[in-house]
């Protein structure tokens, strides 16, 4: 039979007091032989339910690991120090006895303790949200709303007894659904700060950076298109379980079945801490979803990240593209220039931006004709009399040059043909877009699942001028009245076309031809 040594009395985590269970991650020289016996107790524990192990079992894991040279005196040693801490807890396996002299010494299995467990688990938890860049878990929205749904229809139904089955698939199904909603927020806020840090690195590849804008546009539009749509679906479900006492009721369910049964008294907790507990996870769901909460938040910032992603791109591709602009090149060779200190600096500055190298010598209409002899008996060349006579423009309001040229005389009617071949032109194209687009009478944005770039422009000035119109209409050039429907939805819908995704409400807008409007008018 096994027999437990007795454990210590005080608790492993107390508030004021030393922590010595925290000793093996600090130690001077054996941190990675206790790290690594450690994960072996976690890892047995998660994959193998194995959770006693033997010294033998202990120093094959740890010369598998990184050291083939651990003996079992040394294992010995990091095992006696681990119980010391608290780590772990022996018990005498006398069930494999095969004489009364192993019975009498039986030998020590080694258990690490719950705490130890806990901490382990913790640190993998880190390590694995450290290496993760979070993603946008939109399939999670629908999941969260269906297992809300089903309490509301368990909650809504008679008899519902605490003890009974029902009530612990209730509690399960609440389970279920908080352990979702953790899962997609954690995920989507390590998403945003993984934006926001790729943000502030160096300036990456263009082509790889408009993938990047593209993939990320459609991922954050579309979970935030989804998260403001069943936003307001559990936002209301929440309130409406709050004003009926139905969130209470939920609460002493969950509270119910929150921890697994145990054997001692001791180790149970009070039902007040776990209904509280039970209040919390409620509360927390509730107050993420609230109107101008993390939902609300987290959508704003995440769509102004993609801004800041959209306007990065437009930066690099219009720095990629030739620089054309003279007065720039101008500007920056002029202060090139009042900073050189010799003429020969300037002389170079001047020659590699103009692919102009400048004489070294004065013009013949300035300097005279030239000679190659020298003559040491003539005088200084600056004491004679000037070889070329300057003649210089007088400068006064009598000196007006050459007349200026009379502009030649427009011809207005080619200009006027112009202008109507372009309006008919136009006419026609709008004419031919919205029979196109308004095959029916009504036209549902969210239906459209691509449009042309063309189609898109028109469906946006409708949109603007029936929005700026009091009663919300728009007359085409055709003489047809387009109304707009629904001018405060608050449903977003995706626009794709081939240069790109517009995000904008769901509009709904209905067409009425020019033929029906003058029957209505002789009706009348």
């Amino acid at each position: 039979m096994n027999t437990t040594e007795g454990l210590p009395t005080s608790p492993a985590f107390n508030i004021t007091d030393r922590l010595p269970i925290f000793s093996y991650l600090v130690s001077s020289n054996r941190i990675r032989w206790y790290r690594t016996i450690m994960r072996t107790f976690l890892q047995q524990h998660r994959e193998f339910y194995s959770y006693q192990l033997t010294i033998q079992e202990i120093r094959d894991a740890v010369r598998a690991a990184f050291d083939p040279e651990y003996t079992l005196e040394q294992c010995q040693n990091d095992l006696v120090a681990l119980k010391e801490w608290g780590n772990i807890t022996t018990i005498y396996d006398s069930s494999r006895a095969s004489s009364i002299a192993s019975f009498l010494s039986p030998a020590l299995l080694y258990q690490a303790t719950p705490e130890a467990i806990a901490i382990e688990t913790f640190l993998d938890e880190q390590h694995r949200a450290s290496a993760a860049r979070g993603s946008l878990r939109q399939g999670d929205l629908p999941r969260l709303w269906a297992s809300l749904q089903s309490i509301d229809d368990a909650l809504q139904s008679s008899g519902l007894d605490l003890d009974s089955t029902r009530g612990r698939e209730l509690a399960e199904e609440w389970q279920r659904a908080f352990e979702v909603w953790n899962t997609m927020a954690r995920e989507a806020a390590q998403y945003l700060a993984t934006m926001i840090s790729a943000a502030q690195q160096a300036r990456p590849d263009l082509e790889a950076f408009q993938l990047y804008k593209s993939a990320v546009v459609a991922y954050v539009h579309g979970f935030a298109q989804a998260l403001t749509q069943y936003s307001r679906r559990i936002r209301e479900q929440l309130s409406m379980w709050r004003a009926t006492g139905k969130q209470s009721a939920l609460i002493d369910i969950v509270a119910r079945y929150l921890e697994p049964p145990t054997p001692t008294a001791e180790s149970r907790r009070a039902p007040e801490e776990l209904r509280q507990e039970a209040s919390n996870q409620v509360e927390a769901l509730q107050n993420w979803f609230a109107e101008g909460k993390n939902a609300d938040s987290f959508r704003r910032n995440a769509l102004a990240e993609v801004d800041k992603v959209v306007r990065r791109a437009s930066t690099l591709a219009a720095s990629a593209r030739p620089n054309a602009n003279y007065a720039t090149h101008l500007d920056t060779l002029a202060r090139h220039l009042l900073t050189t200190r010799d003429g020969e600096t300037a002389q170079q500055l001047f020659s590699v931006a103009f692919a102009n190298h400048l004489p070294v010598h004065l013009p013949e209409s300035f300097a005279g004709d030239p000679s190659a002899t020298y003559d040491s008996q003539q005088p200084n060349v600056w004491q004679e009399a000037p070889a070329v006579t300057l003649y210089l423009r007088p400068v006064n309001r009598s000196f007006r040059g050459n007349p200026a040229l009379e502009d030649p005389i427009i011809d207005n009617q080619t200009i006027i043909r112009d202008l109507v071949i372009q309006h008919e032109t136009r006419l026609q194209e709008q004419r031919a877009r919205i029979a196109h687009l308004f095959a029916t009478d009504t036209l549902d944005l969210g239906a459209l699942t691509h449009v042309s770039v063309d189609d898109r422009t028109v469906l946006t000035e409708i949109i603007d001028a029936c929005q700026g119109h009091t009663s919300h209409q728009y007359r085409a050039l055709d003489s047809s009245i387009i109304t707009l429907l629904n001018p405060d939805e608050r449903i977003y819908t995706l626009l794709h076309a081939d240069d790109g995704t517009l995000f904008l409400p769901r509009y709904r807008l209905s067409r009425q031809q020019a033929s029906v409007l003058q029957a209505q008018r002789k009706l009348v």
